[in-house]
């Protein structure tokens, strides 16, 4: 059961494979986060398996909310997991070098040869087709 954890600040969205058409268990688990204090709001949806939950994050922390889960075993097989900050992480830009260059140049020699030749196998076949209505 694969577990996707997105969190922004004050929200966190966790999709579990395991809700989807569940709507029992959405439910519960609706009732189980409603009972925690500075949760504001929550939404279940049993056709995309995933749970929203609006909190404070000043009266509740993430990890009271992660715990609901955990203590429902629900965080088995975590793909994403919200970092502490709930804040995008700074871009770092990388040296060009010269061997940057040179795969650039060589991908890109490779994907003309690639469009080529299909536009060459296509043509070859519109060909065919053509000749095939023209001469019966």
């Amino acid at each position: 059961m694969d577990c996707f954890i997105h969190q922004t600040h004050g929200r966190m969205r966790v999709r579990i494979a395991s809700l989807k058409g569940n709507l029992p268990f959405c439910r519960t688990l609706v009732r189980d986060f409603s009972a925690l204090p500075g949760v504001q709001r929550v939404a279940a949806n049993e056709v995309s398996g995933s749970v929203v939950v609006y909190y404070d994050p000043r009266v509740v922390p993430s990890s009271s909310i992660l715990r609901v889960f955990q203590r429902r075993k629900l965080l088995a097989n975590v793909i994403a997991f919200p970092n502490a900050s709930a804040r995008p992480l700074p871009v770092v830009r990388a040296q060009k070098s010269q061997t940057d260059d040179w795969v650039s140049e060589t991908v890109s020699f490779a994907s003309r040869a690639i469009v080529k030749s299909l536009l060459e196998a296509a043509l070859q076949k519109t060909g065919q087709m053509l000749l095939k209505k023209i001469l019966p």
